[in-house]
């Protein structure tokens, strides 16, 4: 857990996270375009082209679920809270975000029951895939910071390797 988040940092997740999301979207359009044009304000180009409007609200979206991870993840704001419910807190917050994004601004059919079937399950995927790259990230991390401890230890010692 960072305790210190800068606006570089911040900034930096933001357009990686963004980046990545344009990536996905256009391969999309290119596959599904043309297919959901009718269906989607985000294929309004079908397969030709992802629309300016998309973009913003992409980077908007970004934006927001960016800040939901600062404010969850690290110690600017909530001083004292267990790790599960902070996780729990931010994906129950992003999915708000994003629900409110899909209904506001027509990114799938609202009134249909196969769209919220296929959001949830690629939200579930997406949220437990980042939850294990999360952990093993950390799991990592700990690792060296406790190799690296080893070592002071021992240096402090007057052992040497």
């Amino acid at each position: 857990m960072e305790n210190r988040p800068t606006i570089l940092k911040f900034l930096q997740r933001v357009f990686v996270i963004y980046g990545i999301t344009t990536l996905i979207l256009n391969i999309f359009t290119l596959i599904f375009g043309d297919a959901a044009k009718e269906m989607s304000t985000i294929f309004s180009f079908g397969s030709e082209a992802l629309g300016v409007k998309t973009s913003i609200q992409f980077l908007f979206a970004t934006f927001l679920l960016i800040s939901l991870e600062t404010l969850f993840m690290t110690d600017a704001v909530i001083k004292r809270m267990n790790m599960a419910l902070r996780s729990v807190l931010m994906f129950a917050s992003i999915f708000a975000v994003v629900t409110l994004f899909a209904v506001v601004f027509d990114w799938f059919p609202t009134e249909l029951a196969l769209p919220w079937i296929m959001f949830i399950i690629c939200f579930a995927i997406s949220s437990a895939v980042s939850t294990i790259i999360t952990a093993y990230s950390e799991k990592q991390e700990n690792k060296k910071l406790d190799e690296a401890l080893k070592r002071f230890k021992g240096e402090e010692n007057g052992e040497s390797n």
